[in-house]
């Protein structure tokens, strides 16, 4: 909780430093970019001007044009930042993307970790990926070492580009760099799995920006409606308007307040990373997790119960005071009230099924790569330390069973049995026969497998593509949602107005 704090007080002091034009070049710079004074002095004043320009065509008072001329001068160093980020992060991508396709074709022909960092090397005559892998090629050279000379090196380019993928890759070039053995197969299966990724990421910064322009389009949209109603409003005869109204002057510059928000919310959205993926709240899921597997459907039926007999007799007692409109809504409350355990399991149930179609064949591609040099029940248990926490202690259960009745087919039926997903189902029995037979069989049935996890690789980056557009493609709506609120409040004005002058 603490590291909470501690991390959460140094992101807002990091984005109040960046108030300060000198502390916006030098994060520029970091980025490996140049950003001039001049430049940030052009686009505050443009920025400063819009905003003063908009205020005046909404006929705010000058007291009210202030805060949104602040507004847009405090977002702009976000928005220039945003950009550059964007362009920075672009570029890790390829850089990260380059540098695995390179390593593994490398390693391929020469299966040495030091030989590979120098080809792979030449890649980049320049820039942070030159360097870190100069660094890794220096740290092994010079031999000295914690624990792992391999690691640590390696560890080196992975802190600079924390790619999930190229983790993956460096473990599996250190254990053929241990163990020996071919590594044909294994690096074949690492090449498509990256092409798979590298692909979807790219879709998926493509559909972000393809949301980006929808919200701006939506957000140009409702401004100019705003505009042509302010217009209305104006036109009226000097009784009528509503345009001096203190209502109408507080609710514009609300308006205009939470469109430059908006208008951050989406570029932010684009300027994440393109190698981490973003938190997809594994803890709320394993919460849901634990909730479905023990879930006891005749005890939360009485509690279920319970609630809606509250609801049912309040509505009797309306009923019985004459608002049967109002006892109508509690009976239809209590409805929904008596049926809540099964709603909410079955959203619970929903989120389960999607997160473990989404990491499965994660899960299946790292069991693939172990299982060039390990037999089964080795594989299942180096997994589990960093698997997902949705598949965490079905493995522990799975390994803990294999450990007393290796020979049985039954531990690996029981995997996420109550899911009931032929996909999983079938990859198990696959393991299991893994598990039984020869070299020679296990070989060919662990190709069987990587070509059936494929099309579930592929499914499962579109699933992560899904999660990560939801939000971009919620701010669509919000620029909807501001003028509708806008208008109403208007009207509803307008109307307090109107209705005054007919007293009168």
């Amino acid at each position: 909780m603490r590291d909470e704090l501690r991390e959460h007080k140094s992101s807002c002091r990091g984005k109040i430093e960046l108030f300060h034009p000198a502390n916006l070049q030098r994060k520029i710079d970091s980025y490996g970019y140049s950003f001039s004074m001049g430049k940030y002095g052009v686009f505050l004043l443009v920025a400063v001007a819009g905003a003063a320009g908009c205020g005046m065509l909404f006929g705010l008072h000058w007291y009210l044009i202030l805060p949104v001329a602040v507004a847009c001068a405090a977002t702009l160093p976000f928005l220039i930042l945003d950009g550059y980020k964007q362009m920075y992060e672009h570029k890790q991508f390829l850089d990260v993307s380059d540098y695995m396709e390179q390593m593994m074709y490398s390693f391929r022909l020469n299966q040495k970790i030091l030989l590979s960092l120098k080809d792979t090397c030449t890649l980049f005559s320049e820039g942070r990926m030159h360097d870190v892998i100069g660094e890794a090629i220096r740290y092994i050279e010079r031999g000295r070492y914690h624990h792992e000379l391999y690691k640590e090196a390696l560890e080196i380019i992975e802190r600079a580009y924390p790619a999930k993928r190229l983790c993956s890759i460096h473990e599996y070039l250190r254990t053929v760099e241990s163990n020996g053995g071919s590594c044909g197969e294994g690096i074949d299966l690492l090449l498509q799995d990256k092409a798979v990724w590298a692909d979807n990421v790219m879709l998926l910064q493509e559909d972000k920006k393809a949301a980006r322009m929808r919200a701006v389009f939506s957000l140009a949209v409702t401004m100019l409606l705003a505009v042509i109603f302010h217009m209305v409003y104006r036109s009226m005869p000097s009784q009528y308007t509503i345009v001096g109204h203190p209502v109408t002057q507080a609710v514009t510059a609300l308006y205009l307040l939470a469109n430059i928000a908006i208008f951050r919310k989406v570029n932010g959205q684009i300027a994440k990373s393109w190698i981490v993926p973003e938190d997809m709240e594994e803890e709320k899921i394993a919460r849901y997790f634990q909730m479905v597997r023990n879930y006891d459907e005749k005890k939360e039926a009485k509690k279920s119960f319970v609630f809606a007999g509250i609801s049912g007799g309040g509505a009797f007692l309306v009923f019985l005071l004459g608002r049967p409109l109002g006892a109508s809504v509690l009976v239809i409350v209590g409805i929904i009230l008596l049926n809540q355990h099964k709603i909410g399991y079955r959203i619970a149930y929903d989120k389960v099924v999607r997160e473990i179609n989404r990491v499965f064949p994660g899960w299946l591609m790292e069991m693939a790569l172990l299982l060039q040099g390990n037999n089964v029940q080795v594989s299942i248990e180096k997994t589990i330390e960093h698997s997902p926490s949705v598949l965490k202690g079905e493995l522990q259960e799975l390994s803990d069973s294999l450990k007393k009745t290796p020979d049985a087919l039954e531990p690996y039926l029981n995997f996420l049995g109550m899911f009931e997903l032929s996909a999983i189902l079938s990859s198990m029995k696959m393991l299991y026969a893994i598990s039984e037979s020869g070299n020679g069989d296990a070989q060919s049935q662990i190709r069987i497998l990587v070509q059936r996890n494929s099309k579930m690789m592929d499914k499962a980056e579109k699933l992560s593509n899904e999660r990560s557009l939801a939000g971009i493609n919620g701010i669509f709506y919000l620029p909807q949602v501001t003028v509708s609120f806008q208008t109403i409040v208007n009207m509803v004005v307008f109307m307090m107005v109107f209705l005054g002058q007919m007293k009168l």
